[in-house]
């Protein structure tokens, strides 16, 4: 009968690639030159969009073909800070796994492994991505420069070579400030209506203004009609008496 492993030593041992990556980073300065893995990874590629504008985000995805057995690996990537500045969190990696970032100017340094009982990476996968933010403008520059890959029993592979993509960034579009035409507000010439407010004010000797004005037309047109209706009462009054003396009559 087949000796059954416990669960907890499988995980001790599919762990301790990261323990061996962390260490020998350690060591070498984030470069491992073991013996070569030859089902670690292969053909490892970075993709970026080749056109943007100042101010966008801009998305790197670094792949790899991972064999049959990619337990753990680290990226180093190098750009340029004056035209690119790395957006913190924005990183993303296969599921499964645990991942950290170590950042200095002009590199990002990627690391990741896999957990527990999770199985190594087999086939083509997307090992990070994450973004960027264009910050000038030019050719920028992205490049895997370093890179380290392991399977599950601590064999490591060096990254095949170094692989790079360039983002052209577009200057930001400038919008000038709108130009006053002539006779608006703010270009020297005064606002619609005021001009004659002014000669309104200028015209009334009192001094009452163009809203005093309009109050006092009201007054007068209340006045108007309030002696309409007493002309109508009285009209009415002549009409209902002259009624009666009549009826009087011919009683």
């Amino acid at each position: 009968m087949p000796e059954t492993i416990p669960s907890g030593r499988r995980r001790r041992a599919r762990t301790r690639a990261l323990a061996l990556l962390t260490a020998a980073l350690a060591v070498f300065g984030g470069s491992l030159a073991l013996a070569p893995a030859a089902h670690a990874a292969t053909g490892v590629t970075v993709t970026a969009p080749g056109a943007v504008t100042a101010g966008d985000t801009v998305t790197v995805t670094v792949a790899a073909e991972a064999g049959a057995d990619l337990f753990a690996y680290d990226l180093t990537l190098g750009y340029d800070p004056t035209l690119l500045a790395f957006a913190a969190g924005s990183e993303t990696y296969p599921t499964g796994g645990y991942g950290a970032v170590t950042e200095s100017s002009g590199t990002v340094t990627f690391t990741n492994t896999r957990l527990g009982t999770s199985p190594g990476l087999a086939g083509t996968h997307d090992l990070v991505t994450f973004s960027f933010t264009a910050v000038g403008s030019g050719s920028a520059t992205i490049s895997v420069d370093d890179g380290t890959f392991l399977d599950s029993a601590s064999a490591s592979q060096p990254l095949p070579e170094a692989v790079t993509t360039t983002v052209e960034i577009a200057a930001a579009p400038v919008t000038p400030s709108p130009t006053p035409a002539p006779g608006a507000p703010g270009a020297g010439a005064p606002a619609a209506g005021e001009g004659a407010a002014d000669d309104a004010a200028a015209s009334d000797p009192a001094g009452n203004s163009a809203g005093s004005l309009a109050t006092t037309g009201g007054d007068v047109v209340m006045w108007i009609v309030v002696g309409a209706a007493g002309v109508g009462l009285l009209a009415l009054g002549v009409v209902l008496m002259v009624r009666r003396r009549r009826a009087e009559v011919e009683a």
